[in-house]
């Protein structure tokens, strides 16, 4: 039997049967049937349109919100882009993952497009769903190239719908840009070799070679998996010398030349690795290897399974424990897995997505730990080709085993039936199972995504004080979670924020907590889940009177609606009757006493204090706890500190201090006000005695004290508070 456009024997045949598209078989199981006579030539663009539009609705609908927030290797990715907008352009960025550094190609689009976009949900992760729509649409017209219009329409419908295609479709990453790339490597490879459904014997295009090299040094600048990209073009050329093809004499040196472009494309790649070979793509290689072959055999059998059994457990590529493909889908890749591997030798248009398969699973396999999807993006393109081989298999079998007619319904309509039932579960996967999840809200960060999506729509010119644990890097490191991209919560709602003309605040409200225009109305919104159980007890009076408002995505009591303007005046009114003493330069003996309020530096206002608890004397072991009531005048020094010292003797460095300020100072303005809680824990062997105790602000930017006025004269750089006695 002549397997047409299969096996070269078979290429006349073939060739006249494209000149007469009513030809049939006459031998065989295939005589009454072709599968390019299936879809006409309107059908074949309505139904890849057809794919393309519903791509892109599963792709652009509630992409503000879903997902809601940024995860750890965006939240990466959108600081390259910062880096790229500040001028700093580099092949590799350093973003304290211990797996390795990050390619900048993608990072550097990203900064650029946000320069004209802005920043914001939307304008962030468009990038991704332009590449992912470009990745199909590519696919598809590499499928038809190489088997005919029905296997491209199947591959590029198992591109569109594949969950993981979607996810990667909405996600600030750079394999979202990989992907295309590697589809249009594949297609340049094609096109270099003059391969569509046989090689054509042609003489080879230099313009075409040489697009292949740029192509595969920009896949490389975009991800790792570029690497791999030169392999599979230096063992497809190999095939096809050892398969005996009808390929010019000249295709060796054509593919040298190649190379040759990609090396001098990838020149400051090559640099870079050398220069900084720790954040390299070559090191991530390197530290992800597995162990022992063990290892890396139960690696391959997790990446071939994950197509089909099982699947990728972070909730940021998948469903956890769905696997790639459908059953169907995976029916159909097993059955084009052995059609590929049937003619393998005969036919390079199933070699080369066979070769990429293999090559794309090494990959995985050879990276440690648990099966990760976007470790297969080599894989992916030839996963979705070989579906289509296998479908278009069956369709063959259809047109053979029953009457034309009946067979083109079986064939069309099964596939519509197939390609919408999947359009449909992939939707429910992804609105309904996928983004209810407690893993993907937590991973993504949503509550503070959830904040930023209330803040963009609220309509009012109320300021807003939010309350969080991780409000610079110290805390945010410490509340991170085993995140290797722990960043403060400012930064990161100044990402998610649409908006840029909003008036906020930030305190931790463990011990600090700030209201704007003297507690004037106003919202108050809560980070983190547990805040508002966790926040201090003399913090709480300026929250009493305070009313839920209910926030979509958020549980009761995350947002609040205050109006503190009396307490404010009431509790400034009590500790402005603190008091409070200068020591004078020509005496530190004899202190004078001073008015409250006082002026430190040019905007900051101290009103007064508490000391609690509130007793003459002190044992060793206790904690001090001085509340301390500030007001702002205007924008603060930078990196704004407060101080507390215990001291015995003035003139030498104090037994005890603590130096803090859990509030964003660089935001405060005009009116502002805030407590903040100084502890002052007392060791054990803490000597008994009379110790002073005073109070001041400095800048941690250069330590320098900032002046406390008397009047109009700078009189201090700190103000003594009652002695204290420890038993």
């Amino acid at each position: 039997m002549c397997y047409r456009a299969i096996a070269p024997t078979c290429w006349p045949e073939r060739l006249r049967h494209e000149k007469a598209p009513e030809a049939r078989y006459t031998s065989g199981a295939m005589h009454s049937h072709q599968t390019e006579d299936v879809l006409a030539q309107r059908t074949r663009l309505a139904a890849i349109v057809a794919v393309l539009l519903a791509a892109a609705a599963l792709r652009i609908l509630a992409l503000t919100t879903l997902p809601q927030g940024f995860r750890d290797e965006e939240i990466a990715q959108l600081e390259i882009a910062a880096l790229v907008r500040s001028g700093a352009i580099a092949s590799f960025y350093n973003v304290n993952d211990p797996n390795g550094g990050r390619e900048g190609l993608f990072g550097i689009l990203q900064g650029w497009l946000s320069l004209v976009l802005g920043k914001g949900q939307l304008p962030l992760r468009i990038l991704a769903v332009w590449c992912s729509l470009l990745s199909i649409a590519l696919l598809y017209a590499l499928g038809k190239r190489l088997f005919g219009h029905f296997a491209g329409l199947v591959a590029a419908i198992g591109m569109a719908l594949t969950l993981y295609s979607i996810l990667l479709g909405r996600s600030i990453t750079r394999e979202a840009l990989a992907l295309p790339l590697i589809v249009l490597s594949l297609m340049t490879m094609a096109r270099a070799v003059h391969l569509r459904r046989h090689i054509a014997l042609k003489a080879p295009h230099s313009a075409t070679f040489a697009l292949l090299g740029v192509l595969i040094a920009l896949t490389a600048y975009t991800h790792w998996i570029g690497l791999l990209l030169l392999a599979l073009f230096v063992i497809f050329i190999a095939y096809l010398r050892w398969s005996r093809q009808p390929i010019s004499r000249r295709l060796i040196g054509y593919s040298l030349f190649s190379l040759l472009i990609a090396l001098i494309t990838a020149i400051p790649y090559i640099g870079a690795t050398v220069r900084a070979f720790p954040i390299s793509s070559l090191n991530t290689l390197w530290l992800n290897r597995p162990e022992h072959l063990g290892e890396w055999l139960s690696g391959l059998w997790q990446a071939i399974g994950g197509i089909g059994i099982y699947g990728d457990l972070l909730p940021q590529h998948n469903l956890p424990g769905l696997p790639l493909l459908n059953p169907i889908g995976f029916v159909l890749l097993i059955i084009g897995v052995i059609v590929a591997l049937r003619h393998f030798r005969n036919a390079p248009n199933h070699a080369l997505p066979l070769l990429a398969l293999i090559i794309g699973l090494l990959a995985d396999a050879w990276t440690r730990g648990a099966l990760n999807f976007s470790h297969q993006l080599l894989a992916l393109p030839a996963i979705m080709l070989l579906m289509g081989i296998g479908a278009e298999a069956v369709a063959r079998f259809f047109g053979s085993s029953l009457p034309r007619a009946i067979a083109d319904q079986v064939i069309i309509f099964g596939t519509l039936a197939i390609a919408v039932a999947s359009c449909f579960a992939s939707g429910d996967l992804l609105w309904r199972a996928w983004a209810n999840r407690g893993d993907v809200q937590n991973v993504y960060r949503a509550r503070l995504g959830h904040l930023a999506a209330y803040l963009d729509r609220t309509r009012d010119d109320l300021a807003t004080s939010i309350c969080t644990f991780a409000l610079d890097m110290r805390s945010a490191t410490q509340n991170a979670e085993h995140r290797f991209a722990a960043r403060p919560d400012p930064f990161l709602l100044e990402l998610m924020l649409h908006r840029h003309d909003l008036a906020l605040r930030y305190s931790n409200c463990l011990d600090a907590l700030v209201l704007t225009g003297g507690g004037e109305r106003q919202r108050y919104a809560f980070a983190h889940p547990t805040a508002r159980l966790r926040i201090a007890e003399p913090l709480r009076a300026w929250l009493q009177n305070a009313v839920d408002v209910p926030v979509a995505g958020l549980p009761s009591g995350s947002v609040l609606l205050v109006n503190a303007e009396q307490i404010v005046a009431d509790d400034f009114g009590q500790v402005i009757q603190s008091q409070v003493w200068w020591t004078p330069e020509e005496s530190r003996v004899n202190a004078e006493p001073a008015q409250l309020p006082l002026r430190m530096g040019g905007y900051l206002t101290f009103e007064g204090y508490r000391l609690l608890p509130e007793r003459p004397s002190y044992r060793s072991g206790e904690t001090l706890r001085l509340i301390t009531y500030w007001r702002a005048d205007g924008e603060q020094v930078p990196n704004l500190r407060l101080f507390a010292h215990v001291s015995r003797n003035p003139d030498i460095p104090p037994a005890l201090q603590n130096d803090v300020l859990n509030i964003e100072a660089s935001l405060l303005r005009d009116r502002d006000v805030f407590i903040q809680i100084i502890d002052l824990p007392l060791p054990l062997d803490f000597p008994e005695g009379d110790y002073f105790l005073s109070i001041g602000a400095y800048s941690e930017r250069d330590g320098q004290r900032l002046p406390i006025y008397d009047g109009e004269t700078p009189r201090a750089d700190r103000l003594f508070l009652r002695k204290i006695r420890v038993e």
